[in-house]
């Protein structure tokens, strides 16, 4: 059998239907406007549907940043036709930390925050015979 994700594909992708380490390499198909329903209120969203995918993924700011990043193209009717990686990650969402996926291009590895390092020491001796 398949796992649960591959059984009953939802509509939109879910991080949370991923393993960790989840990763996809896709071909963008289309993106498009789509109308959510939520309690009564409505609100429309941007979707990208990849090739020979069931799932379409429901994008953002972030995600739209990183599509144009990785596709090198700022409108999205220019991403058809593009190779992405799609890879599960995390990021806060009201206080708490939550799987959210991701979009890099092909072999890329997310960036990593540098680390500061002190500076080196300078080889200036010190000199204590200052009146303060």
């Amino acid at each position: 059998m398949a796992t649960k994700s591959d059984a009953l594909p939802t509509k939109y992708f879910r991080a949370s239907n991923f393993a960790d380490d989840w990763s996809l390499k896709v071909e963008i198909e289309l993106c498009r406007i789509e109308k959510f329903e939520n309690g009564g209120s409505s609100s429309e969203k941007p979707v990208v549907y990849f090739r020979k995918q069931r799932s379409g993924l429901v994008i953002g700011s972030t995600v739209w940043d990183q599509l144009a990043d990785a596709t090198g193209e700022e409108d999205s009717s220019d991403w058809p036709g593009h190779i992405v990686e799609l890879f599960r990650s995390t990021t806060t969402y009201a206080g708490k930390t939550v799987p959210a996926i991701r979009v890099r291009k092909p072999g890329a590895t997310p960036k990593k925050k540098a680390k500061t390092a002190a500076p080196p020491p300078e080889d200036v001796p010190f000199n204590d015979s200052v009146d303060f």
